[in-house]
């Protein structure tokens, strides 16, 4: 079984994770902050390498939790860097419950953390045997 849908949506959902920072780090380029520009892009570009190298297909074995946490470290890692070029969240206009958003980011740690890519493939053998 191929799976092609499950790839696409782990590469084009992480991607689309992504794509805020590519937007802004043009934007910042425009707006004279060079460094935070690179640094932004650089981390873009560090994104798309992690989510093409720890795509589950390539790791069968291993659980999903451990190839989510990368991305989410760069996802971090992005949010930060926001936040501090433009300020905080006192000069954002942010207050302490922007941080509820965290809430559904990390359900995927509690829903498919511990399975593997492997597990899908034996549940749908199964599924096929009693059809």
């Amino acid at each position: 079984m191929e799976r092609k849908g499950e790839r696409i949506g782990w590469i084009g959902g992480w991607i689309g994770s992504f794509l805020w920072l590519c937007a802004l780090s043009i934007l910042w380029f425009f707006q004279f902050k060079t460094l935070f520009g690179i640094i932004g892009l650089c981390l873009f570009c560090l994104a798309v390498i992690f989510i093409f190298h720890f795509e589950p297909s390539r790791f069968p074995n291993t659980k999903y939790w451990k190839l989510l946490m990368p991305m989410y470290l760069l996802l971090i890692g992005a949010i930060f860097l926001t936040l501090y070029v433009y300020g905080g969240f006192k000069k954002m206009g942010l207050s302490v419950f922007a941080f509820l958003w965290i809430i559904p980011l990390i359900l995927p740690f509690f829903t498919i953390g511990n399975k593997t890519w492997l597990d899908e493939e034996k549940n749908s053998h199964f599924r096929n045997t009693i059809s």
